[in-house]
């Protein structure tokens, strides 16, 4: 038997066992092309043996971006701005908006406490206009960028090169799992076959699931080396986490920003804005408690004690962290 294109043993596969060839075709390719692409990053265990010292200095913005890319550091800017008193949540479900001007001094006096990426969020929102974040994630490409120069400059992530050889995997990845499937689609239709319904849908189907699972985001994913979740697990564990010291608004922003689990947020009065910003589900037992918890905290402590405490720390980063980042 020849092989063409348009004979050949897939091609001429009847309808409902090439569904199945396609459902364990794309299923094959969705595990290679995870398992593949995660092989491009190189072994660094070896340069995570080293002890360095914990900066001295450290932007919890930075942390937030190891973490768990620019989506985190949104939530943290967000919360930062809800703490002063800048950033209110919508009336709709995931909307935000400029607190009203009732005092337009102190408004103008919080907004010169705000470093260069707190204000480039806050750009992005009106006042008394409901809108989502999609804008101010946006806004963050370029710190986004930094971060990531600054991360593989200091190890702790993965270089432009196997990132980018990732990338190709993924994407080849994604080429051969519609492509299967465009494939039978145009050759059924040139043989003059129109019940294709179940292939298209399948095709859809799978091809969305991997654009989610795959590259959805991918350019804002982090990919730590060894080092770089050594310098988190180490920092983490240097951080206070007593209510004295998470009173201080650069040592709750850098516990939030390394923080995986929500409980640390009923902990502070900035962790607090998570639930009043719908970052976060406000625990089942401290519901009742949730008018004062958000209550006291976007407005006492955004007129007060934030203004005292977050000068200096938000502006270039975290100040020191109340010497939580000075070596061991």
């Amino acid at each position: 038997m020849t092989w063409t294109v348009m004979s050949n043993p897939i091609v001429d596969m009847y309808g409902p066992w090439f569904l199945l060839f396609y459902l364990v075709y794309c299923i094959a390719i969705m595990i290679a092309a995870g398992i593949i692409s995660l092989r491009c990053y190189p072994d660094t265990s070896r340069t995570a043996k080293n002890r360095d010292l914990l900066p001295s200095h450290i932007d919890p913005y930075f942390l937030a971006w190891l973490q768990s890319g620019r989506e985190k550091v949104l939530q943290l800017a967000m919360m930062r701005l809800s703490y002063a008193g800048l950033l209110v949540p919508g009336s709709k479900s995931q909307t935000y908006m400029l607190r009203p001007v009732t005092n337009p001094e102190s408004i103008q006096s919080k907004m010169q406490e705000l470093n260069r990426l707190e204000t480039s969020v806050l750009s992005c929102f009106e006042q008394q206009h409901e809108q989502s974040k999609e804008w101010a994630f946006n806004s963050l490409a370029p710190a986004s960028r930094n971060f990531r120069a600054k991360a593989q400059k200091e190890g702790l992530v993965h270089s432009t090169t196997s990132e980018n050889l990732s990338a190709m995997v993924v994407w080849i990845g994604f080429i051969l799992l519609v492509g299967m499937g465009a494939y039978k689609l145009i050759v059924a239709w040139g043989n003059g076959y129109h019940n294709v319904i179940f292939l298209s849908l399948m095709m859809l189907f799978f091809g969305w699931m991997y654009y989610r699972i795959f590259l959805r985001h991918r350019a804002d994913r982090v990919h730590l080396t060894d080092k770089g979740k050594v310098f988190l697990e180490r920092l983490s564990a240097s951080l206070p986490r007593d209510k004295k010291s998470l009173k201080k608004l650069d040592i709750a922003m850098a516990v939030v920003a390394l923080s995986t689990s929500n409980f640390i947020y009923l902990e502070c009065s900035f962790g607090q804005h998570a639930y009043l910003l719908s970052f976060a589900v406000l625990p089942t037992a401290n519901a009742s408690g949730r008018g004062a918890a958000g209550g006291s905290s976007s407005s006492g402590g955004a007129d007060s004690d934030s203004s005292s405490s977050s000068g200096s720390s938000s502006s270039g980063g975290c100040s020191g962290c109340g010497g939580c980042g000075g070596g061991d």
